[in-house]
């Protein structure tokens, strides 16, 4: 890897670690492939298992470790603010030094946080733990979406990225109910203990057989070092936290004309504003390559459509199950239950619409037919109602929304690589990434504060809350996720089909593919 003078500052093509390729790997194994992907998938499935899983155990722990009101926001908020804000920087860091090194060490920054968490006898420690958490959990999701792009073909990763979405998918819908029954029965320390055996396996999988030799770079620590982005790293760090904290503060106060609250978002906004700046005109090697990455109306529209995707769906996840069980009553454990209504279709849409998208290269009809049933099941979900339970609702409305949002989580990711150059695709997974999780903590935010200001202040998760009126609090928030999944749908209009380029050399790698598999297969048999 050559290293570009410094005192230039042109970006130098050479002074990017070449990207593995596709064809390159799919000399794989078919045995070895599924033990990458098995790995994979079991580390984004605890990176965001643990978004969610401290939910119903969080006011366990706050009283068990005495925890002040600043402290218990900070356990849950903790993770997400290290989580989205390391993104940029880990994709940059795989860039540098390769994927495999680095997943390794993020895989292994989320174990030290998890165990870190697990043996906390103190708030502090507890918040810590939480934060390195974060940093693992923020690296790992990123590197999975990286990694498979490496791996793959851009008309397989279709395939491959509908699992991560379904894995992703499953992790945030059964945290809640996993926190919950381990606070109930064994403790909440398994909230994180669990995480161990697990973290454990998909790092000595990783170890073993993910290579992607010979373009895996091999760069000495400090020459890396000098290339990495400090500047944009501190900003987009510096700003990421700034703006969340604020949307938490505001959220858990409820004071939004609160100096501190309004002083942390224009600050958050401001330095996101020079982070965009920065790496746009002066970054000799950009975290995020804007002139690439925003230079096209489909690339805005596919991020566009992926950030707001994700901002009604962690919606899904997280309220639904409120409505269950503050509304209707359910235990944590019914109300994790009722969500596979959801979960099971999505699972079926995800990989079907996957394999569409792999055979027809059609990725704009996959996502045209997802966010129409998408925003009418989300529609339908303002006709949810006090008890009586009518469980057809709850059934039908959430089958229709499961194969509405399958499509989504890979589609528009497969229209933003299919338009932007190879060398370029991990700064389209880390961008995408950085916007997605963003999005999810602002939902999380926009609709807590909707239903508060529904409910005229009260918690919502106050289960003396007449069912009627906690009812309607919910409807006013479906009309406004239904509206944006409106915006949503939209945005899909401006997103253009694969260019034809793109389709040829889908076409000769497949063909290529087939020999390999071929010649792999023939070597097995001998």
């Amino acid at each position: 890897m050559s290293i570009s003078d410094p005192k230039d500052n042109t970006v130098d093509e050479t002074s990017s670690p070449p990207t593995p390729t596709a064809l390159s790997s799919k000399k794989l194994s078919t045995t070895r492939r599924r033990l990458i992907m098995f790995s994979l998938c079991l580390a984004l499935f605890l990176s965001a298992l643990d978004i969610t899983i401290v939910a119903t155990a969080l006011p366990t722990m706050a009283r068990h470790l005495d925890a002040s009101a600043a402290a218990y926001a900070w356990i849950g908020s903790g993770y997400t603010l290290a989580n989205t804000s390391s993104i940029a920087v880990w994709a940059r860091l795989s860039d540098i030094f390769g994927r495999r090194p680095v997943i390794l060490a993020a895989n292994l920054v989320f174990l030290v946080g998890s165990i870190l968490s697990g043996v906390a006898s103190s708030v502090g420690v507890l918040v810590v733990g939480r934060i390195v958490q974060g940093l693992g959990g923020g690296g790992s999701s990123v590197l999975v979406t990286i990694v498979i792009s490496d791996l793959f073909a851009l008309a397989e990763r279709a395939k491959y990225y509908g699992l991560t979405g379904i894995v992703y998918a499953v992790a945030c819908s059964v945290g809640p109910v996993l926190g919950g029954v381990f606070t109930q029965t064994i403790g909440w320390r398994w909230c994180f203990w669990i995480n161990l055996p697990f973290c454990a396996i998909s790092l000595v999988v990783l170890f073993f057989v993910l290579h992607l030799n010979p373009t895996e770079p091999s760069t000495p620590l400090l020459d890396g070092l000098k290339t990495l982005d400090w500047t944009g790293s501190v900003l987009i760090v510096g700003g990421t936290i700034a703006f969340l904290y604020g949307l938490e503060t505001g959220a858990g106060s409820g004071d939004w004309s609160s100096p501190t609250v309004i002083g942390l978002l224009v600050a958050g906004g401001v330095v996101f504003a020079l982070f965009a700046a920065y790496e746009h005109w002066l970054a000799p090697y950009p975290l995020i390559p804007t002139r690439s990455l925003f230079g096209s109306v489909t690339n805005c529209a596919a991020l566009l459509t992926t950030v707001l995707h994700s901002f009604v769906f962690i919606s899904y996840d997280y309220f639904l199950p409120l409505y269950f069980q503050v509304c209707l009553g359910f235990t944590p454990i019914l109300s994790g239950v009722s969500l596979f209504a959801l979960v099971i279709p999505l699972s079926f849409a995800t990989m079907g619409s996957g394999f569409y998208v792999r055979r027809t290269r059609n990725y704009r009809a996959a996502m045209w037919a997802g966010v129409a049933l998408m925003t009418l099941g989300t529609g339908l979900f303002i006709d949810f109602g006090a008890p009586p339970v009518s469980w057809a609702k709850i059934i039908v409305f959430q089958i229709i929304v499961g194969i509405g949002a399958g499509p989504l989580f890979q589609a528009p990711m497969i229209a933003l690589q299919s338009h932007v150059a190879e060398k370029d695709v991990p700064a389209t997974a880390s961008a995408s990434g950085f916007l997605r999780s963003l999005a999810n903590s602002m939902s999380i935010v926009v609709g807590t504060v909707l239903l508060q200001r529904s409910l005229h202040g009260s918690d919502i998760t106050d289960v003396s809350i007449p069912p009627d009126e906690y009812a309607s609090a919910v409807r006013l928030m479906w009309i406004f996720y239904t509206a944006v999944c409106s915006a949503l749908f939209v945005c899909t209009l401006f997103i253009k089909k694969m260019p034809v380029q793109k389709e040829d050399a889908e076409d000769t790698q497949d063909s290529q593919t087939e020999d390999v598999k071929e010649e792999v297969k023939i070597k097995e048999e001998v």
